[in-house]
């Protein structure tokens, strides 16, 4: 059997278009894939925050909040928190330079005449002081 040459031109059409089909179905899934994938990056940068966020949430309750000299006192030798505390007493000189406070001994003096003494009745305001890379690494402590 003799095959024309219009018969020819006509394959070469549908294997130019069958070509052509292919390449814009490829062109198209890699597109929705690179879009899917920055979709999956980005939800997963906001789950990584809120974690953050809900990991730090027990330290947050400190930052501009008042604390009695009992709590802080039970807050100091029972914590486990991988910050340090600083506490500013009223018995301690005002500190005229940006440096924090001390870090705070496990145990607290229990001498009353002491600087660094802790009113069990005394409030304190917390601030929470973090680095340049935004992470927590101080709670201090100043009694009003």
């Amino acid at each position: 059997m003799k095959t024309k040459n219009s018969d020819i031109a006509v394959k070469i059409f549908l294997v130019v278009v069958a070509v052509i089909l292919v390449g814009l179905i490829i062109a198209w899934s890699t597109g929705v894939f690179k879009d899917k994938r920055n979709d999956l990056n980005e939800g997963t940068e906001k789950i990584n925050k809120a974690i953050n966020s809900m990991v730090e949430f027990d330290l947050l309750y400190y930052d501009g909040g008042n604390v009695t000299g009992r709590l802080l006192s039970k807050l100091i030798t029972d914590s486990e928190m991988d910050v340090s505390i600083r506490v500013q007493t009223l018995g301690m000189p005002a500190l005229s330079s940006p440096t924090p406070p001390p870090v705070y001994p496990t145990e607290i003096p229990l001498d009353k005449a002491a600087t660094n003494y802790i009113n069990p009745n005394g409030i304190f305001k917390g601030e929470v002081v973090r680095d340049p890379n935004g992470v927590i690494t101080d709670i201090i402590f100043t009694q009003q």
